[in-house]
């Protein structure tokens, strides 16, 4: 029977925040972590306006805004919260009315009526299904809206990258039992090859694509060191956003596949025999001083989910944000308020860029389309239709050293802008919050084999593994943990934590506090 505990309604909606969430509950962990942004069903995609999801799970805590219509073609929302067991949750579908418009004065709204439970199950970190009242059970699938032939992929800047990420492998128990900085580099005139670096050498495979899919597959190319013995066969992985998924296949007989966890940290593009620094999932970035400057400035990419504008925080119902990056291009919905009070949505898609003038800031400046007409929740299908310009969104995210990116600048039409930051749905209010879970930290061996720390005891002020031999604490001038073997003084681990969605160079959060697994498990690869 699926848990039907509710969060206070995401302060009603969107300020649970603020709000006390329960801790680990005593059901299996999940071996993957649904990706936030934008989700459809399947079969209801057509190119045409339609109804859709924003969904985002931290940790236990599940949150989703539909947009939809009304049995009369109005545009609508809905939103859903709760606490999921394993891969499902079940929570009552909310309407909410007189909160505030474009422009308008700030204005609270309040619950409506609940239309309903809805059902959702996830099979992996895109994929699942969904069951609204009064339909049947329906697929629903992480929506992927850049192909990988659009014209941002064309360019001879993206032609000439080198992606950089950081990749895990696990067995089949879920151990890490592999690690690498991998290296995929794109030319326009030879193969693309990825380049695989471990602690005692690397090795290259040369990857191809079949267009149009998202899919590279890698076989074995070469060492670096010829005194190295080939490790890796062959890797089927996608790139999803700032997630990596595939599957990992080794030389050694009788070696069973790997599952492939890893996140995006950077581009590099060649500039005069140089290269810069280029797009970043966590803000770093890297350039020669003086008179050279970028050869493309860095594109910051913030934390795909949902988010709020703060002053708009009020502990009461209000109007929510979705955003979701995906090669070069930005896609918001805002669910907010007509000026009689009635719920809507509108949407919007732009082009997502550094700024050309303004040094470590990225962002996009597009229009908002309000729709009608589309499929009502248990209604027959129907396509939405275009009904309005809202009016110019714009939205600014800092690069700067030390500034998280889950927060951002925001003007909405016929008002100011305003900072926003991606809601917290499990905000850190503890050392647990912080630091617990389990940790991978590079070039950490134990016998040859990367090594993980879970925290999972208090100790004070001190987050500590279960039998006490590393003990961490949050330095909050600096923003990241900071953590000691037992016996010693010296700092043996580092966690950066700029915000609580960072993924870092220097430290990967395997699993959340709860144990769930933050990668996107088995995903498909044909």
């Amino acid at each position: 029977m699926a848990n039907k505990k509710r969060i206070p309604k995401l302060a009603s909606i969107l300020a649970v925040s603020v709000l006390g969430l329960s801790l680990s509950p005593s059901w299996a962990a999940r071996s993957f972590t649904p990706q936030a942004g934008t989700w459809v069903i399947s079969d209801e995609v057509d190119g045409k306006p339609g109804r859709g999801f924003a969904i985002d799970v931290q940790g236990n805590t599940f949150f989703m805004q539909v947009f939809g219509y009304e049995k009369n073609g109005d545009a609508t929302f809905y939103a859903a919260s709760g606490q999921m067991e394993g891969d499902t949750v079940t929570a009552p579908l909310l309407r909410y009315q007189g909160g505030r418009s474009f422009g308008s004065e700030p204005r609270d709204a309040q619950e409506d009526k609940s239309i309903g439970d809805v059902t959702l199950s996830f099979r992996n970190g895109l994929q699942g299904t969904i069951q609204l009242p009064g339909e049947p059970a329906k697929d629903i699938e992480r929506f992927i809206f850049t192909s990988p032939d659009a014209a941002y992929y064309q360019t001879e800047q993206w032609k000439n990258a080198t992606r950089s990420s950081r990749w895990l492998a696990l067995n089949a128990q879920g151990e890490v039992v592999n690690a690498w900085f991998a290296s995929l580099k794109s030319s326009a005139t030879e193969p693309t090859r990825l380049q695989l670096y471990r602690e005692n050498g690397s090795e290259m495979l040369e990857c191809n694509r079949s267009v149009p899919s998202d899919i590279f597959r890698c076989v074995a190319a070469g060492v670096t060191d010829p005194a190295i013995a080939p490790e890796v066969k062959e890797v089927k992985f996608r790139l999803v956003g700032a997630q990596v998924a595939g599957i990992v296949s080794l030389h050694a007989e009788g070696a069973a596949p790997l599952q492939l966890l890893g996140f995006n940290t950077r581009v590099d593009f060649p500039y005069r025999g140089v290269t810069f620094t280029g797009c970043c999932s966590n803000g770093l970035e890297s350039y020669l001083p003086g008179a050279f400057g970028y050869a493309h400035r860095p594109n910051y990419l913030p934390s795909n989910g949902t988010w709020v504008i703060v002053d708009e925080l009020t502990g009461k119902p209000g109007r929510g944000v979705s955003l979701d990056v995906q090669g070069g291009k930005m896609l918001m919905q805002v669910f907010g308020y007509q000026a009689n009070g009635q719920p809507t949505f509108s949407m919007g898609v732009g082009d997502y860029a550094a700024d050309p003038e303004t040094h470590g800031t990225s962002g996009a400046r597009f229009s908002l389309q309000q729709y009608r007409g589309g499929r009502s929740v248990g209604g027959a299908a129907a396509s939405g239709q275009w009904l309005r310009d809202d009016g110019e969104v714009e939205i600014r995210v800092s690069g700067a050293s030390g500034v998280g990116l889950a927060e951002a600048v925001m003007k909405f039409p016929g008002e100011p802008a305003k900072p926003m930051r991606r809601i917290s749905l499990q905000p850190w209010q503890t050392i647990e919050d912080k630091l617990f879970g389990e940790w991978y930290i590079p070039r950490s061996f134990r016998a040859g084999v990367p090594a993980t720390i879970t925290l999972n005891r208090l100790d004070g002020e001190l987050a500590t593994t279960e039998d006490g031999s590393v003990r961490c604490k949050f330095n909050a001038q600096v923003l990241r943990g900071e953590c000691q073997k037992s016996g010693s003084t010296d700092t043996a681990y580092v966690m950066e934590l700029y915000d609580e969605f960072v993924v870092s160079n220097f430290s990967i959060r395997l699993r959340d506090r709860h144990g769930n697994l933050t990668g996107l498990g088995h995903v498909p690869m044909d």
